[in-house]
């Protein structure tokens, strides 16, 4: 239907069908600029890409490099069909590895690329927030508002500036697609609506977890659209008899819908957390119920914190960043009651009168469930937690907004104007928070300054120093480390791996059994143990050390590479190569992407006289550690020993680009130019 002056809306707010569409008009004045949707959703893409044009040139950022610059899943054919074979297909989150195809396809392993998508979609559920709020509302103006402040929040940028971060950003678009999809179907009747339902909250679900509260927001929404609108008077009382009468009528009319919705998410629950067990945490927080509940509030008195004041922004809240709450007498547990309180009264006040304001708050607070720690998680705290619940923050602000606008005619623009210094301010903080996101070392570098108080901050930041050599700031951190977090059991072993490297035996096998003592590490630290004999030349101690650790059934893929390759070496020491070779190729069956276990196995290849064979491996290598200057170096000579001078040269000068003071290097290069005998 084709309107020239008048807005139409579907299903007035109070009114249930089944199956039958109401037009009723809702507005007589004239349609704006910003009435139109094509303008509107143009102007939040441009929004988005404006915010967040500066994290383009950023690099890869912690788990950026696991999930994306050395994962090799999504590079081929092969890897995807992996992705989703073998019945395990939903234990992590497939559909967001998969999405990285595409950015690898067009833009090969350029950070920029990765990002570009994530700010797409980004922009995309600026587009699906409005959409779906308009729908909705019936009205345009609201539901801008309510996207803009979505789009602007700067507490959204640990899920778009951040690569890994598409995780939440994919879940939700798909979310938003299914939560619209119920809506139309809500409104038509129509089965197919149902439909495009239940196909994204698959998708979500592949893509994040925590998209399992779908079904109830779902329900949310139905009773919340069907309460019958009241003239106020008794306010928590008046909701409570309307909410029971369209809970009542909804029931009457709707259960075999309700009863299936039900089915589904009791399965998705079960799998989720009973099943895979996705908290990845079997205690509780504080060791006991109470202080797991106290903990609860005062997360979620956090994060309403942060979408209110976003002021201080953190990328790590674990170990002591974010302290568990003991008692009720804590400032911050207080504080959380009085806020999530305040937050639960204003939507049962508001349910009669004020529905869709009271639906936002329902919104956050229905769609964090997941992570508010009621069921103990991992992480205690993360802002990209919020990127979802913050629609229903953004919504219920959005209302009272537009209830300004309605109640203060002659004053409507200052209104106005306080409301876009609000989302200026909003978005000039974002633009300021994308540079965190530079690099590794910024990152954690910012977020020891934020919160001192965070062991992994320090240990992060600890290892990236002696990546760089800062040997000094890195035990410096480290020790500031364990003296958060004695127990920390990563700490110890990044101390070890310092040690290790700068040849102190003795320290790095004393900071590896202190971590192998505490046996929380997902990573087996007896591959290191074995390392240090190995190092000592105490080869069947590290023999007794690599297959102890691959007895683990715990032990990550990565690591049995690791611990094969390291395994693989030391039958080579033996004077068993059949065995070496084969160790080798399991590591690189393992981990496709895992350099060493490749240039290994590329020497074993020439040393049997497999010359192409070797090359290939040691191209391989090179292609996952471009910036290894020895790997260069043995590519360059095999070129050499098989007659292929001119990539000899190449891999040569490469090395010698990225280190200058390698002697062979430069001798073996003298002599191909010079068509010399090779020196010995």
């Amino acid at each position: 239907m084709r309107c020239h002056n008048r807005l139409w809306t579907l299903n007035p707010p109070g009114q249930t069908t089944r199956g039958v569409l109401f037009l009723v008009p809702v507005s007589d004045r004239p349609l704006s600029l910003w009435s139109r949707p094509v303008a509107v959703c143009l102007a939040i893409v441009g929004l988005a890409g404006l915010l967040y044009a500066g994290s383009l040139l950023n690099g890869f950022v912690f788990d950026d490099h696991p999930l994306v610059e050395s994962n090799p899943q999504f590079r081929s054919i092969e890897g995807l069909t992996q992705l989703f074979r073998s019945g395990g297909w939903l234990s992590y989150r497939p559909l967001r590895t998969a999405s990285y195809a595409i950015d690898y396809a067009l833009f090969g392993l350029n950070p920029s690329g990765f990002r570009a998508f994530n700010i797409l979609y980004h922009a995309l559920n600026g587009v699906l927030v409005f959409t779906v709020l308009r729908t909705i509302l019936g009205v345009t103006r609201p539901a801008l508002l309510a996207a803009l402040l979505f789009i602007v929040h700067p507490v959204q940028t640990e899920a778009v500036a951040y690569i890994s971060g598409r995780r939440d950003v994919l879940f939700t678009l798909f979310y938003l697609m299914g939560f619209y999809g119920f809506v139309r179907y809500r409104a038509t009747g129509r089965v197919r609506f149902l439909c495009l339902t239940g196909i994204s909250y698959y998708l979500a679900l592949l893509s994040k977890e925590m998209a399992i509260t779908l079904p109830l927001l779902c329900l949310g929404y139905d009773l919340v659209r069907s309460i019958p609108k009241t003239d106020g008077g008794e306010g928590g009382w008046s909701s409570w008899m309307a909410l029971r009468e369209a809970g009542l009528r909804l029931w009457r009319d709707y259960r075999r819908l309700y009863l299936a919705i039900g089915a589904i998410f009791s399965a998705a629950a079960y799998y989720f957390v009973v099943l895979f067990r996705v908290t990845q945490r079997f205690d509780l927080w504080g060791d006991g119920l109470w202080p797991t509940v106290l903990t609860s509030v005062t997360i979620m008195g956090r994060y309403l914190t942060l979408l209110l004041w976003p002021v201080t922004l953190n990328a790590d809240y674990s170990f002591n960043a974010f302290p568990v709450s003991s008692t009720l007498l804590d400032s911050r547990v207080l504080m959380a009651i009085a806020m999530v309180g305040g937050g639960w009264w204003a939507i049962w006040r508001n349910l009669a009168n004020h529905r869709w304001a009271a639906f936002g708050g329902l919104w956050f607070f229905v769609t964090l469930l997941p992570v508010a720690q009621i069921i103990p998680h991992a992480w205690i705290v993360a802002e990209h937690y919020l990127y979802l619940p913050s629609i229903g923050f953004c919504l219920a602000a959005a209302m009272l907004v537009e209830g300004l606008l309605e109640r203060v005619r002659q004053q409507r623009q200052a209104v106005a104007a306080v409301f876009a210094l609000v989302v200026f301010l909003l978005g000039f903080r974002t633009v300021i928070r994308n540079r965190d996101w530079k690099d590794d070392l910024t990152l954690w570098t910012k977020t020891v300054q934020t919160a001192p108080a965070s062991a992994r901050a320090r240990r992060n930041l600890g290892r990236l120093y002696m990546i760089r050599g800062r040997r000094q700031e890195a035990a410096q951190e480290f020790k500031a480390a364990l003296r958060i977090a004695p127990n920390d059991a990563g700490t110890w072993n990044n101390l070890g791996v310092m040690l290790l490297d700068l040849g102190n035996l003795d320290g790095a096998e004393q900071a590896f059994t202190g971590a192998l003592r505490l046996n929380t590490l997902p990573l087996d630290v007896r591959i290191n143990l074995g390392l240090v004999s190995l190092r000592r030349g105490q080869v069947k101690q590290a023999e007794q050390y690599f297959l102890a650790a691959l007895a683990s059934v715990q032990l990550a893929p990565s690591q049995r590479a690791q611990a094969l390759n390291n395994l693989g070496m030391v039958r080579a020491t033996q004077g068993r190569p059949a065995e070496a070779e084969q160790a080798f190729k399991e590591a690189v069956t393992l981990e496709p992407g895992y350099a060493d276990a490749r240039q290994n196995l590329g020497l074993a290849y020439l040393e049997k006289g497999q010359m192409q064979a070797g090359i290939a491996e040691l191209e391989e290598a090179v292609r996952y550690k471009s910036t290894d200057p020895t790997l260069h170096h043995l590519l360059g000579e095999a070129y050499h020993m098989q007659g292929q001078q001119d990539q000899a040269v190449a891999s040569l000068r490469r090395a010698l680009s990225l280190k200058g003071d390698l002697t062979e290097v430069r001798k073996l290069l003298d002599s191909i130019l010079h068509s010399s005998p090779m020196p010995p």
